[in-house]
């Protein structure tokens, strides 16, 4: 049997050496952070996270941020596939705080999906509204 091959990274803020599922996570929050048009070479990448948090959050304003979310996710990180998203926390200035659950394949980016493991530990992300720096 082949050993897995995990993907590696840098934290972006630590400096530090990111392997396996943190660095699906924080390619996660880059993914939902980053608007779309914003980078000059791939101005697919991204998702409209932001367009939705100047809005009064609704059940179908809500319904539509998890698609955003979810299509985001599904487009950018071969990686992961969301089973459980939920907003966990609103606040008036427009920041949006929430919970994520899912399936990790560390080797998805090679369409290699046979290798699974649960990931149902997902800590609560938070994004402010007129940074969209992860919290």
């Amino acid at each position: 049997m082949r050993a897995v091959r995990y993907r590696t990274g840098i934290n972006r803020r630590t400096g530090q050496v990111l392997r396996g599922i943190a660095h699906v996570h924080q390619s996660l929050g880059v993914i939902w952070t980053t608007r779309l048009e914003e980078l000059v070479m791939d101005l697919d990448f991204g998702s409209d996270l932001r367009g939705h948090l100047s809005e009064d959050i609704t059940p179908g304003l809500a319904l539509q941020i998890y698609a955003t979310l979810v299509v985001a996710a599904h487009t950018f990180e071969p990686e992961y596939r969301i089973s459980s998203l939920r907003l966990v926390r609103v606040t008036r200035e427009g920041a949006l705080g929430l919970k994520y659950a899912g399936t990790y394949y560390p080797e998805g980016r090679f369409g290699n999906y046979d290798i699974a493991i649960a990931d149902t530990a997902a800590a609560a992300v938070s994004y402010a509204r007129l940074t969209g720096a992860a919290a």
